[in-house]
């Protein structure tokens, strides 16, 4: 039932399928999906957040039970009233319901792309987000995680990139880049990631942003020619002009 309405909801609000596509060779793009560990991590969230609703849920519809059996109200009245706590009870519970699966949509939207030259992040169901950090351009790569992400075994990089200044807007969970800082959310594993970003940073820049290492210095036009033939037949004519201009003189 959860899978078909994550369907409906897909074709509904036209949401991407799959992994984010780079243009080159797919052998070497690479995505990383957040680990099972943070979706459970989410839905405990979700579950501590909906207990005022759940609670308002179950006092309408006991509601509906007390109006049936305690009040003295006219026939007509209690069945109004207790239409209407069951109207109240049902829509409440189809807000939950609702929650529940977009947290678990929100988790399958969430994709890390690496390819040889950047990173993409993408999120969001409502309002999709998309974001490519050149490894050129980052200058740290570093992971946060908080006594439940321990439980849960996940972490979340951030990747901080050059011209810093930027941050995490306070209050947005969720956000994936702000200023000059990306964040990769919900990672299984961290260190092995981070290395992965940080190997690749320093390929890009060791290799001089796509300079040829193995190509051979050009020398400026004319230097190293005095010790060919040509330059020695040349400097002999000059000596034997400056000897002659100044037996002239003599």
């Amino acid at each position: 039932m959860l899978d078909l309405w994550i369907s409906i909801a897909r074709r509904l609000l036209k949401l991407p399928e799959g992994d984010p596509t780079f243009q080159g060779d797919p052998a070497k793009v690479e995505t990383w999906n957040p680990d099972p560990g943070y979706l459970r991590y989410q839905l405990l969230g979700f579950w501590i957040g909906s207990i005022p609703l759940l609670a308002l849920a179950g006092a309408s519809f006991a509601g509906v039970v007390l109006i049936h059996t305690v009040t003295r109200l006219d026939v007509a009245l209690r069945y109004l009233a207790a239409t209407g706590f069951g109207l109240l009870g049902l829509l409440i519970v189809a807000v939950i319901a609702f929650n529940y699966a977009a947290v678990h949509l929100e988790f399958d939207m969430l994709r890390y792309t690496l390819t040889q030259r950047a990173i993409r992040l993408r999120r969001g169901v409502s309002k999709i987000e998309e974001v490519t950090l050149s490894y050129a351009n980052i200058q740290n790569v570093q992971y946060q995680q908080g006594p439940l992400q321990r439980w849960f075994g996940i972490a979340d990089l951030i990747v901080q990139t050059a011209g810093g200044g930027g941050g995490m807007q306070p209050g947005t969970e969720g956000q994936v880049m702000l200023g000059h800082r990306g964040l990769i959310k919900g990672v299984g594993r961290p260190e092995e990631l981070r290395e992965l970003i940080l190997s690749r940073v320093r390929k890009v820049k060791g290799a001089g942003l796509g300079d040829r290492r193995d190509a051979k210095p050009v020398k400026p036009r004319g230097a190293g020619s005095v010790d060919s033939p040509a330059g020695r037949a040349l400097l002999a004519e000059i000596r034997d002009a400056l000897a002659a201009v100044n037996r002239a003189r003599a």
